[in-house]
């Protein structure tokens, strides 16, 4: 029978210098998470979804949802601004560059050719008063006239503003994206099976990204 080999034993010292672990010392890992923790993170859940119609008296501002709900609660009837709150998800776009490509010999270059403004989508949670799918169909019928005739931009067109927030201070962003936008669809899913809350989600049009 083949004899058992041992290993020799490992010994340790309290002052002995702590070893190499991926490739740097204990020490300076440690100083290293220091500074990685200082920086601090952001959260996915700390934003703010602001909505305001482009004219501040054109005809968007007869549409209750910008900014301001009507809450009732108890004998009061109260005013507040709800709508940010309602914000379920969102899509902050920074950059949608536009590109190209050219073919020499099997190499295939590819260059910037603009700068590309699409769409943004924002959910919302929706009322019991239906706030959210009522707004949207003001906003069409500011849009589409009866008449068959459409709207001027600067009465359909709102600000949308969407800024990021450390979890401990949400009167400071620290990133915001701003743009001239114009609702472009508007639709919901239902189904008998579900009995989740409603959640409607909202496609923006990005209008005029040099204003």
């Amino acid at each position: 029978m083949a004899e058992t080999q041992r290993l020799s034993k490992i010994t340790i010292k309290a002052s002995d210098s702590a070893g190499y672990w991926a490739g740097m010392t204990a020490q300076n890992l440690k100083n290293l998470y220091r500074q990685l923790y200082s920086l601090g993170t952001l959260s996915q859940a700390h934003y703010i979804v602001e909505l305001n119609p482009y004219d501040p008296t054109g005809p968007l501002s007869k549409v209750e949802l910008f900014d301001r709900v009507p809450l009732r609660r108890d004998d009061l009837d109260l005013v507040g601004v709800l709508l940010p709150w309602l914000a379920t998800s969102c899509s902050l776009s920074v950059l949608d560059a536009q590109s190209d490509s050219v073919q020499a010999g099997h190499y295939q270059q590819n260059f910037i050719t603009g700068n590309s403004s699409n769409e943004v989508q924002v959910t919302f949670l929706e009322t019991k008063g239906a706030a959210i799918l009522n707004a949207a169909r003001q906003i069409k019928e500011i849009m589409f006239a009866p008449d068959g005739t459409q709207g001027l931009p600067a009465e359909y067109m709102m600000r949308l503003k969407i800024s990021l927030f450390p979890r401990n201070n949400r009167s400071n962003p620290v990133f915001s994206e701003e743009w001239l936008v114009a609702l472009q669809a508007a639709s919901v899913d239902l189904a008998a099976q579900n009995k989740d809350a409603l959640e409607v989600p909202l496609t923006f049009l990005k209008m005029y990204p040099m204003l």
